[in-house]
């Protein structure tokens, strides 16, 4: 194999956005266009991890998996999986992060890690954050994050 010396269509798998239907948290509120987490297999809005110190919010955070937008607003049922959601993998403008976590165009392909269901920062302090996905453009209005259930678990493996 060469290197391209002229320019060439390449294809793209056809296919749109990518979307999916998961089972969400009891009792958990999500609002259409939130970030959404697989926390332990259930769907939340994204967060950081929980806990009483930075060791449990760790634990907490390493189950979670980002994957996509929530479609619809929705309230979880009694019991978790009561209700499902569609979510949609794909490219978000998402808010920037503050101070330490202001991400730059030269975060562009790198990823970028949950403040919570509308933000993204540039770092995972104490492991308390999951990935968000990676960057793909930094503007004035805020961040492109590339966010797909493949891309957390890449970047997470």
């Amino acid at each position: 194999m060469a290197a391209l010396t002229a320019p060439k269509r390449t294809q793209e798998l056809a296919g749109g956005p990518k979307r999916f239907q998961h089972p969400v948290k009891a009792t958990v509120a999500i609002h259409a266009g939130a970030l959404v987490i697989l926390a332990a297999g259930w769907l939340r809005p994204a967060r950081e991890g929980q806990g009483a110190d930075n060791a449990a919010k760790a634990a907490d955070a390493a189950t979670y998996r980002c994957v996509g937008i929530a479609e619809q607003s929705i309230v979880g049922g009694a019991v978790d999986g009561d209700v499902v959601v569609d979510t949609r993998s794909g490219c978000f403008l998402m808010k920037n992060g503050t101070a330490g976590d202001v991400l730059a165009k030269d975060d562009v392909g790198f990823p970028c890690y949950v403040i919570d269901d509308q933000t993204v920062g540039k770092t995972n302090p104490n492991s308390t954050r999951c990935v968000a996905g990676v960057v793909a453009d930094v503007t004035g209005e805020g961040v492109w994050v590339e966010v797909s259930p493949v891309i957390a678990a890449a970047l997470t493996a």
